[in-house]
C-alpha cells in the first residue's frame, strides 16, 4: 500500500510542485486546500491525487478528513503571505495548533510533520541567519511563523511525532505568481515590456523550486526527533540588480527595457541570507542550481507554457 501524504496549501506554488514530486514517487497524495483555491497549477495531475476542500480552522471538517486519510507524512504549507495582518497572524498560529492537536489524536500518528516558514523570520538578526539565533521578525507573515515555532519548542516533548520547521529562502520558479519579482521580470522581458526594479541594491537569498522540493522531501525522510528548525537556502544573496541582468541574459531582451531605481536617500539596502550548513549536515542537502541556471530553467519553462497555451 502506498504511503499516504497530506499537503496543506497543496494548490499553491510550492505545494503544487511538492505534490507533483510526491505523485512521481508513487505516494498516495492528498491535498487540503481552501474552497476558493484555484487548481490551475495542478493541471495534468488531478486524476493522480486527491483534493479535499477545507478551511484549516474548521475543526470538525479537518478532524474528519485526517481520520479518513490517516496520513503517514504531513507537509503543512498553508499560510497567508502578502498583505497578512494581525488577524491573519493569529489565524495561522491557531491553525497550526489545531492541526497538531488533531494529528496527535490519531490512532496512528504520522511519522513526521514538515512545516514551512521563511528566513524572513530572522528579520534584523545577524547574517548569515543560523537556526540557533534569536528571531527578530518585522512583518506579520514572519511573526506568524515565529509564533508557531515557539509553540512547537514548548510542545515538542509532548508530541508523539517529530516536527521539522523548514525556513525557506525566497523560492522562485515556474508557476509562481507574477506578483513576485523574478517571474514578473521574466514575464515583462519575454513580452518586451518595460519594467522598473525599485530596490536594485537589495540582496536576497533566492532558491529554485526544484531545490526547495528536494530539501522538503529529504527532511521528511530523515527520521529526526522532536522539533528541528532547518534552513533551506543557498547561502548567497545576489542583488536585484544582478538578478535583473541574469533575466535579461536568459530572455535575450533589450537591456533598455529595465530601469534600475536609485537608492532612496537615507534608505539602507536590505539583505536576507541564511546559512545552509545544518541541512547539509543532517541530510546532505545543498542547492544544486545557482541563480543563473535557475533563471534559465524558469525562462525555459515559462516559454514552453506560453507555447502550449497558444
Amino acid at each position: 500500500m502506498a504511503e499516504r501524504v497530506v499537503i496543506t496549501g497543496g494548490a499553491g506554488f510550492i505545494g503544487s510542485h511538492l505534490a507533483r514530486r510526491c505523485v512521481a514517487e508513487g505516494l498516495d497524495v492528498h491535498l487540503i486546500v481552501r474552497p476558493s483555491s484555484s487548481l490551475h497549477r495542478l493541471a495534468g495531475e488531478i486524476d493522480r491525487l486527491t483534493v479535499h476542500t477545507a478551511d484549516l480552522g474548521d475543526e470538525p471538517r479537518l478532524r474528519a478528513l485526517l481520520a479518513r486519510i490517516a496520513p503517514d507524512r504531513v507537509f503543512h504549507l498553508a499560510a497567508r503571505t502578502r498583505g497578512a495582518d494581525a488577524a491573519d497572524t493569529l489565524a495561522d498560529a491557531r491553525n497550526l495548533l489545531l492541526l497538531l492537536q488533531l494529528l496527535a489524536e490519531q490512532d496512528r500518528p504520522p511519522s513526521v510533520v514538515v512545516r514551512t516558514g521563511s528566513i524572513a523570520e530572522y528579520g534584523t538578526g545577524p547574517l548569515p541567519y543560523r537556526e540557533d539565533q534569536h528571531e527578530e521578525p518585522e512583518t506579520p507573515y514572519a511573526v506568524a511563523h515565529v509564533i508557531g515555532t515557539e509553540q512547537l519548542r514548548r510542545l515538542a516533548s509532548m508530541l508523539t511525532f517529530p516536527v521539522v520547521t523548514v525556513r525557506l529562502a525566497l523560492v522562485y520558479g515556474p508557476g509562481q505568481s507574477e506578483d513576485f519579482l523574478i517571474p514578473a521580470m521574466i514575464r515583462r522581458c519575454l513580452e518586451g515590456q518595460p519594467l522598473t526594479v525599485r530596490h536594485p541594491d537589495d540582496r536576497r537569498d533566492l532558491l529554485h523550486i526544484d531545490d526547495a522540493v528536494e530539501g522538503l522531501m529529504q527532511l521528511s525522510e530523515a527520521k529526526l526527533m522532536g522539533h528541528t528548525v532547518v534552513n533551506l537556502a543557498t547561502g548567497v544573496a545576489p542583488s536585484m540588480r544582478e538578478a535583473a541582468k541574469l533575466v535579461l541574459a536568459a530572455t535575450g531582451a533589450d537591456p533598455a527595457l529595465v530601469t534600475l531605481s536609485d537608492t532612496q536617500p537615507g534608505r539602507t539596502p536590505s539583505e536576507l541570507r541564511a546559512a545552509p550548513d545544518l541541512a547539509q549536515s543532517l541530510v546532505g542537502w545543498k542547492a544544486a542550481l545557482n541563480l543563473a541556471d535557475g533563471i534559465e530553467k524558469t525562462v525555459s519553462a515559462m516559454r514552453s507554457h506560453d507555447r502550449i497555451a497558444a
